[in-house]
Formats: C-alpha cells, structure tokens, sequence
C-alpha cells in the first residue's frame, strides 16, 4: 500500500510538473503567410479561436487530429512551432476559377463551381466571368449552371493563363456558346473550346506583336500550333460599322423615295378621275421632280467610305504562319460602296 502511494505521488508530480511546463507555451504570436485571397487577419484569429487554453501544444495536436476549416478561400492550414509562445502558419488556398456579379455583389467559385465568397470588392487577378445562366446561388454549395461545360472551359482558361503567364480579365460565353476572352483592350475570339487549349498555349506570343492595341484577335480556326489569326483594330472595326450603317441608310431612303413616288402617282389617278375640269390636271398636285427627285447632296459621300491607305490592315501587324497574323483579314474592297444601288434617274 506505501509502495503505491508512492508511485500514485509520483505520477502526480510528473503530471503536475508536465502540466506546469506546457503552461508556459501561451500562444502569444500567429505569423501567417500564403495569402493571396484569403484575408490574414481572419486566419489569425481562427488560429488563436482553436488554440484550446489558448496554448500552442494543444493548436498543434489539435490541428494535427481535425484541420482547420471554415475560411473562405482557404483549402489547408500548416501550423508549426517557431518558439514557445509563437507559430507560423502557412496558408494554402483554393483555386479561385472566376466571379460573378449578382446584386451588386461579386460571387467567387472555384473549378468545380463551389461558390468560397460573396464581397463587394473585386480581387484583382480574378476572371469576371459573364453568360452563365443560374436562378439562385448558395455559399459553399455548387452555382446551378444548366450548361456544366462551361465550368470545364472556365477550368481550362484558369489553369493555363498561371501556366502561360496570361493576365486574362474575363471571360464571355455568347449566346451561341462561343467563347470571348478578354485581355486587356483586346477580345479574343476562341469558338466553341474546342482548340481552347492550344489556342491558350500561343496567345502569349500572339499578344505580345498586339501590344499597346486595341481590337479583336480571331481564333476560332486556330487548331494547331502553326495555325493562323486574324487581328482587326478598333478602328477598322468602326470604319466597317460606319460603312455598313452608311448602305443601311441610303437603302431606306432609297425605299422612302419610291414608296413616296407611288402614292403620288397613286392620288393623281384619282384627283383626275374625280375631276369636274376638261380631264387636265393641276400642274401644282403633279409629281414635282425638282422637290422629290433624289439629290446628289445626299448620296453617299465617297470622303466617308473605307481608304485602303489609311485603315487598311497593316501587313506589318498580320500575323505570319510561325506567329504573326493573316492579312487575309484585310479591309475587302468588295464590301465598299456599290454604284448599282444608287438613286436611278
């Protein structure tokens, strides 16, 4: 019975000192590092919220047996001694694949559509992604995208624009599904995703003859690494919609003068079928071509239409079959003004 006592005194006194000794491990100092998304200071604090009697012992075990969870943006938390009092933390995060705006608020989710955070800041460096479709969403549940492929066309640019070093703003899916990447002042063109890949893997070579312009880079056929683009500048692009707008208007005068010419011959038939007079017409209701004959003042004017020497496509700026541009994708004179749509005397 004494002999026991003994050893039971013992094991107090072993725990007690033991317990005394991991007293002095009072967490007093979180360093965290990795964050790029995640915030610091919401680290900090679900470090030091889990440190159990607020010692660095017990963090470390008890982070060891159930992980940290529950921060936004953050996939994994590794948490080591750097003195008795004081830890580092590195931080690991999840891939953020893009945002969305939804009342005024940015969503971000990540490759498999999982929603990490709703804030009214915008991260830099995210894709802003537009065209997808969905009624509802919900935090740390899956957005409800009918077309699911999207999200692997979203994976696809996410993974390779860090891989080719891409800075990529956003990302547009049409209504016909096609995809749209935006880089800077530059849309580039990408189809359906089918070559999004290899199209990706040269976009950076293709952007760098593009610096400083703005426009849109044409990749839908680019299937291959020694496939062609087509680039066309803001201004070349205006040039053809002012052109076009231009056919558009002289079309619809064309039709209002010859609408107008009909219902005058129209009503003077009539005025001289109830006319009381000898069956001779009022010169004043005769169609007047001084008044509604079309003026030359008003045809197009050739100081307006597309000039080869000036916004034609630069061959210096197409893109050759190892890298640079097709001038195939020149202004076509084809499209310019044509003298058989014109006012018919």
């Amino acid at each position: 019975m004494k002999k026991l006592l003994i050893v039971l005194a013992i094991v107090l006194l072993v725990l007690g000192g033991s317990f005394l000794y991991i007293s002095t491990y009072k967490l007093k100092k979180v360093n965290v590092t990795g964050c790029e998304y995640s915030s610091e200071e919401q680290v900090r604090k679900a470090v030091q919220d889990y440190a159990y009697m607020n010692n660095t012992i017990f963090l470390y075990w008890r982070n060891k047996m159930k992980p940290i969870t529950g921060i936004p943006f953050v996939a994994k938390l590794d948490i080591e001694f750097a003195a008795k009092g004081e830890v580092n933390v590195t931080v690991y995060e999840k891939k953020i694949a893009g945002c969305i705006e939804y009342m005024e608020r940015f969503i971000y989710f990540d490759k498999d559509g999982i929603v990490l955070e709703a804030s009214g800041d915008r991260k830099a460096g995210v894709p802003f992604i537009d065209g997808l479709v969905y009624d509802s969403w919900e935090m740390g549940k899956k957005l409800p995208v009918k077309d699911s492929d999207k999200f692997a066309h979203i994976l696809t640019v996410t993974q390779l624009k860090e891989k080719y070093n891409l800075d990529i703003d956003g990302i547009t899916f049409t209504a016909e599904n096609e995809i749209v990447l935006h880089v800077g002042k530059i849309d580039v063109e990408a189809g359906d995703g089918k070559y999004l890949a290899v199209q990706m893997m040269n976009l950076g070579s293709i952007l760098k003859e593009l610096e400083g312009k703005s426009g849109v880079l044409y990749m839908k056929d680019f299937s291959s690494d020694d496939g062609v683009a087509s680039f066309k500048t803001t201004q070349m692009l205006e040039n053809e919609a002012k052109k076009e707008a231009e056919k558009n208007k002289k079309k619809d005068k064309d039709k209002e003068s010859k609408e107008g010419k009909e219902d005058t011959d129209g009503s003077e038939g009539s005025d001289s079928e109830g006319s009381d007079d000898s069956g001779d017409s009022d010169d004043s209701d005769s169609y007047d071509d001084s008044d509604d004959s079309y003026d030359d003042s008003d045809s197009y004017d050739d100081s307006d239409s597309y000039d080869d020497s000036d916004d034609s496509y630069d061959d210096s700026d197409s893109y050759d079959d190892s890298d640079s541009y097709d001038s195939d994708d020149s202004y076509d004179d084809s499209d310019s003004y044509d003298d058989s749509d014109s006012y018919d005397e």
